[in-house]
């Protein structure tokens, strides 16, 4: 074992209690005896000092030696109560200290020494990130610690960003916790549980500027009028919104909403619900989706809707991903719908305009399926499983009355409730032409009603 000159580790022992006590005079209320030598001198100073006098041949010869160099950097201190303190907790508590310094192990002296000031000046921040034993945690152990993240959601941060803990080290505590802070304050106003879920589902956001996110805060706030439980369930739902540049693409589709769909500012409120429940709508490109697409919906050429402005307005606010649906997926429902029910093009213009969400519903595990069984006129037709009993015409009315009928659950409403009317030999033709949006209740209601009137007129 290498022995150190006894004088050159004094001198280094002195130096860093002086450093110490130098921070101590920056505190506003100085601690009392009993805390101040449970939550700083014992366990920090104590442990510090170690890191020298451990590698000497007899620490314990020469703790007296230390006492009376502490004593002397403590009288020499401007605040004349820290460094009463500071000779009363030598004096007292030699013994402790003697343990402390002798048991602190050598190869945390570094750490130990770049992180005094911090434990000095800001105790409540270095208490949250210190072990119980008074060690400091690497930045990426006091992330984990500081989020209350356990092993499987650290594994999903490593897999969505494989080099987190690299860069969780590079960006620091300070960083991270204003971050956090941000977030959790009223401006945003997550709790701590959507604050989790965003990190782990998002850890990239983390190395985004603060000051960029602040601003885009602001942008949701102030020029498209969001309130706060608005933007946080924005934030919430889409955490990526924050990330947009403002000027490139955030401001350029808000226009692109007050322009070219329609409406201005007047409209605003429409659009604001439409951003709220479809933010996903700021990732897709203007110039590569969804300009082409406007094109596209109102196109003269007889190729699609050939919808005017006010219509493509009324759709794009009732179903705002008819924006990023493809025009091949477009055109195959459009092609379906017009051939199964042989409708004119004003008439399929006016299913869409009414329910564009029809849209959205796959063709091959929904709009087909629904298609065969009400159209059926018996059951070999579909395999056993019924039918509707439609002929194309009278489906079309259904249609045309309530586009929405395409829309419910072929095995949860329709199945059941025609299955139902046919065992009582009640034509489904005849049925009001909104009755798949009863209520089960009112369908209950209207059944027995229906059944009565049937049964007496039969007496």
């Amino acid at each position: 074992m290498r022995l150190y000159d006894g004088t050159s580790i004094v001198l280094a022992i002195i130096c860093i209690c002086a450093r110490l006590i130098a921070a101590l005079a920056f505190v506003r209320a100085p601690p009392t005896r009993q805390s101040f030598l449970k939550e700083l001198f014992i366990p920090r100073l104590g442990r510090v000092a170690a890191g020298s006098w451990a590698a000497t041949a007899s620490p314990a010869d020469n703790i007296d030696i230390i006492i009376d160099k502490l004593r002397r950097v403590a009288r020499g201190n401007a605040d004349e109560r820290i460094a009463e303190e500071l000779i009363v907790v030598l004096g007292e508590y030699r013994k402790e200290l003697t343990q402390s310094i002798i048991a602190a192990p050598l190869n945390r002296l570094a750490l130990l020494l770049e992180r005094q000031l911090l434990i000095i000046r800001h105790p409540a921040l270095a208490e949250r990130i210190l072990q119980p034993n008074s060690f400091v945690l690497p930045t990426d152990q006091w992330f984990y610690r500081y989020l209350n993240l356990s092993a499987s959601d650290a594994a999903q941060i490593v897999s969505r960003w494989p080099s987190s803990g690299k860069h969780i080290q590079s960006l620091g505590r300070h960083r991270l916790k204003q971050w956090f802070a941000f977030f959790l304050s009223k401006e945003v106003g997550l709790t701590d549980k959507q604050l989790r879920k965003i990190v782990i589902s998002r850890p990239l956001l983390l190395s985004y500027k603060l000051s960029n996110v602040q601003a885009t805060t602001n942008f949701f706030k102030e020029e498209v009028g969001l309130a706060n439980a608005e933007y946080t369930s924005l934030v919430q739902s889409y955490p990526s919104v924050v990330t947009y540049s403002i000027n490139k693409r955030l401001r350029p589709h808000v226009s692109f909403l007050q322009n070219e769909i329609g409406g201005g500012k007047d409209n605003w409120t429409a659009w604001r619900k439409v951003i709220c429940s479809y933010p996903q709508f700021f990732s897709h490109s203007l110039e590569k989706t969804l300009i082409p697409k406007v094109n596209f919906l109102c196109d003269k050429t007889g190729n699609s809707l050939c919808l005017k402005r006010s219509e493509l307005s009324q759709v794009v606010a009732k179903f705002p991903p008819t924006l990023w649906l493809s025009e091949d997926n477009l055109k195959e429902k459009f092609d379906f719908l017009t051939n199964s029910l042989d409708l004119t093009a004003r008439e399929l213009r006016e299913i869409i305009v009414t329910y564009p969400q029809l849209l959205g519903l796959s063709l091959e595990h929904n709009l087909r399926p629904k298609m065969a069984f009400l159209l059926a006129s018996n059951a070999e037709e579909t395999n056993g499983i019924g039918y509707g009993g439609l002929s194309k015409r009278e489906l079309k009315g259904f249609v045309l009355y309530q586009p929405a009928l395409l829309a419910y659950s072929l095995e949860g409403r329709l199945k059941p409730r025609i299955r139902l009317m046919q065992e009582n030999n009640i034509s489904f033709c005849y049925c009001p032409k909104n009755i798949m949006s009863y209520t089960d209740k009112k369908f209950a209601t209207w059944y027995v009603f229906y059944f009565l009137i049937f049964y007496v007129s039969m007496v």
